[in-house]
């Protein structure tokens, strides 16, 4: 829906609702002229008039937002048309020559390309794209094909000259795929020795995957090994890379820590000062066993793959020659930014956060140890083979465990915080909810002490009982001679007496009952308290289990064996050289 449309449709709601806001208004207006009397009802149509206005403003905060983000999508359309159309006219020619190798690589294999139609694609090719390093490769497969010796090593020297890494890899995989396995491996070892780990491109990951799943050989793993070691022994000596990943590994483990239900901690929340602190704790617990078992499960995981080794081939082929070059780049994430602007229908935040994802795959240079996190934690954002990804995480373990610990629980069960738990105005302290009966006997005295003097300021003998008892006596005394009428008096201050005492111990009775009661709610609240409270504990001394396990089983992983020793290509050429 376009500006516009939303524009007609949300003024038309609006003019509506301010036409009976005016109507209301004038209605009050009118009322308050003639207030004799009505005040309640004029009240009653202000109260009106209020919920009018709240209901407006929220209808043009909603409609002032639509119209935001409908624009910021019309602008994403707009720069997408734009980037497109100069990445078209700047780099255009290099989708041309990228078609074409791989139409030829694919076309030499069922011998379906004539050796004329070769020449006229490489001296098209090398007029339209002067700059670009696959266009003398392309030129470099043709002379090669059409048996142009001279030819084939004067591009490719171009080649290499513009891009030597890429021209390496590039005629590695070609002889790969044409089992001229030696002369392959001369090529990835070049390939290999070029290799800057402070600053390689991302396809080092598709170039591991080859390696792990045994594409290359038996013979890479000696080769592989030793780089990756070298690589990593550099990187070491690099704090501030080595930081970067941590502190990711570091992010990625808080991200694993998910709220805890309140409902699941009710009393917990309610009854103890420190209750942030135990929930923080208890999330971080279950987060620690979560990330152990995912662990295992991605390292336990068999690896089966029914892609052969010259598909593996050929996908990586693919991958080289439709890589974006550094200059490309600029522009293929302005595209790729904007289409998450648009399929978040211009919320911001949330396009900027996938965009983050997924600009991953769009990184030209980073370094090594980058590279490895981005497999072993980027889900969905960086495709990886299994092994490759087993390969990342037990090249990352230092990372990986520095950053655990750092989300984990470090203190040990005897340096855990006292906790305060209030009921009303009582207090009590535990630290792992084994003093119950200690805080039971304290909260009952409390309670005792507390409501003391309303149950026993009740006295079972009062003044008014002493006074009955006292002109009773005097009664008497002055009716000694008339016995039947001191029997009277002496029977009606007993009575009275009796009937005093009786209902002050019945009302004493009744407080009796209502502390009892009172001490049965608390000691029953306290109890449910404590169990939460133990189970925490509980929690928590499991989590510092699951924490050794976990830096344990990481720090067991040995990189080397998963690289594949299959040497097994099943390749099959049906034609060229």
């Amino acid at each position: 829906m376009s500006a516009v449309a939303i524009s007609a449709a949300n003024l038309s709601t609006l003019e509506n609702n301010l036409q009976v806001l005016a109507n209301n208004i004038g209605t009050v207006s009118q009322n308050v002229n003639t207030v004799n009397g009505h005040i309640n009802d004029v009240q009653g149509q202000v109260n009106t008039v209020k919920n009018d206005v709240k209901s407006l403003e929220e209808e043009i905060k909603a409609f002032m937002l639509e119209i935001k983000q409908g624009t910021v999508v019309s602008n994403a359309r707009q720069t997408i048309l734009m980037a497109e159309s100069e990445y078209t006219k700047k780099y255009g020619h290099r989708d041309e020559v990228r078609r074409r190798v791989n139409g030829l690589l694919q076309s030499i294999d069922i011998n379906a390309i004539k050796k004329s139609t070769v020449e006229n694609i490489s001296e098209e090719t090398i007029i339209n794209t002067p700059d670009y390093w696959l266009a003398p490769a392309l030129v470099s497969l043709c002379a090669w094909y059409t048996d142009n010796k001279p030819l084939a090593e004067n591009a490719l020297k171009e080649a290499m000259s513009r891009d030597d890494e890429k021209t390496s890899l590039l005629f590695c995989l070609v002889h790969l795929r044409a089992n001229r396995n030696e002369t392959a491996m001369k090529w990835l070892n070049r390939y290999l020795s070029m290799q800057d780990p402070t600053k390689m491109e991302s396809k080092i990951i598709t170039v591991l995957d080859a390696i792990t799943s045994g594409v290359f050989g038996i013979e890479a793993k000696k080769n592989c090994l030793e780089k990756v070691n070298s690589w990593m022994t550099e990187l070491n000596g690099y704090g501030e890379i080595k930081k970067t990943q941590i502190d990711r590994w570091e992010r990625y483990f808080r991200e694993q820590i998910e709220e805890v239900d309140k409902d699941e901690y009710p009393y917990i929340i309610k009854y103890v000062q420190e209750k942030d602190n135990v929930v923080d704790v208890i999330a971080s617990a279950q987060a620690q066993k979560t990330v152990l078992k995912d662990f295992r499960k991605i390292i336990n995981e068999e690896h089966h793959t029914r892609t052969s080794s010259i598909n593996k081939i050929d996908n990586l082929l693919h991958m080289l020659v439709f890589n974006y070059d550094k200059e490309e780049l600029q522009l293929k994430r302005d595209i790729q930014k904007n289409k998450h602007i648009i399929d978040e229908n211009g919320d911001m935040v949330k396009a900027l956060q996938e965009f983050e994802k997924t600009s991953i795959a769009l990184e030209n240079e980073n370094n090594f140890y980058n590279h490895i996190t981005n497999i072993a934690i980027a889900n969905g954002t960086v495709n990886a083979e299994l092994n490759t990804k087993k390969l990342a995480i037990a090249l990352s373990k230092d990372s990986i465990v520095e950053g655990y610990t750092r989300i984990s629980s470090v203190k040990s069960s005897e340096m855990l915080p006292d906790l305060n738990i209030t009921i009303n105005e009582w207090n009590g302290l535990t630290k792992t909810g084994n003093n119950e009966s200690e805080l039971q006997k304290n909260l009952e005295s409390y309670l005792d002490d507390k409501f003391y003097d309303e149950v026993y300021g009740v006295h079972l003998f009062n003044i008014k009982m002493l006074v009955a008892i006292v002109l009773g006596l005097i009664g008497i005394f002055l009716t000694l001679k008339q016995p039947i009428l001191a029997a009277v008096i002496f029977c009606a201050v007993l009575i009275y007496n009796v009937v005093e005492f009786l209902r002050a111990y019945s009302k004493r009775e009744t407080k009796v009952k209502q502390l009892n009661e009172i001490k049965k709610q608390h000691k029953t609240l306290l109890t449910n308290i404590m169990a939460e409270i133990v189970d925490y504990y509980f929690i928590y001394k499991n989590s510092e289990k699951d924490r050794d396990n976990f830096i344990n089983y990481v720090n067991s992983l040995n990189y080397e064996q998963y690289i594949d020793n299959n040497a097994s290509r099943n390749i099959i050429v049906n034609g060229g050289k």
